[in-house]
């Protein structure tokens, strides 16, 4: 009997528990798609929650960035990149790598399939050099803030 009810409390407190979320509550990321917390606005539009103190830069009414960030035509090449975490005081949704010449827009997909479409910053180095991502991107895809993942660059149309 006395171990019968142990057992039973066991698994009772046990099935109280659900998936710890490591990263989520410590950078205010999104936790899983579809969570209670989310509305289905968020889910529709495919927002990202920014980090406390950041603020969202204006967007022009074809969905890209602002005239004055000087972005040039969209990429038109397919290329893949290992990306790591980009400086996280630089708010938007950015890559810096050095496929690029010019600021230009461009679609990125991860392993897991999410795509997010961002604006490629230009930086020094070999084309098959890595590549930066911000925070705010590397949230939208749902990829580890602490590791490196190879990503596909695609045109952004």
């Amino acid at each position: 009997m006395r171990y019968s009810v142990l057992i039973l409390s066991s698994v009772v407190l046990l099935g109280a528990c659900g998936p710890l979320q490591w990263n989520s509550s410590v950078l205010g990321g999104r936790t899983s798609a579809g969570t209670a917390g989310e509305s289905a606005t968020d889910t529709a539009t495919n927002t990202v929650p920014l980090a406390p103190g950041v603020e969202q830069a204006p967007l022009d009414a074809a969905g890209g960035q602002s005239a004055s960030a000087g972005v040039t035509a969209g990429y038109t090449g397919r290329a893949s990149t290992v990306a790591s975490l980009g400086d996280p005081s630089q708010s938007g949704l950015w890559m810096e790598t050095p496929l690029v010449d010019s600021p230009q827009t461009a679609r990125v997909r991860s392993p897991r399939g999410t795509e997010v479409t961002l604006t490629l910053r230009p930086i020094g180095g070999d084309t098959g050099a890595g590549s930066r991502l911000s925070i705010d991107a590397m949230r939208a895809l749902g990829l580890p803030l602490t590791e490196l993942v190879e990503v596909q660059v695609l045109p952004a149309g």
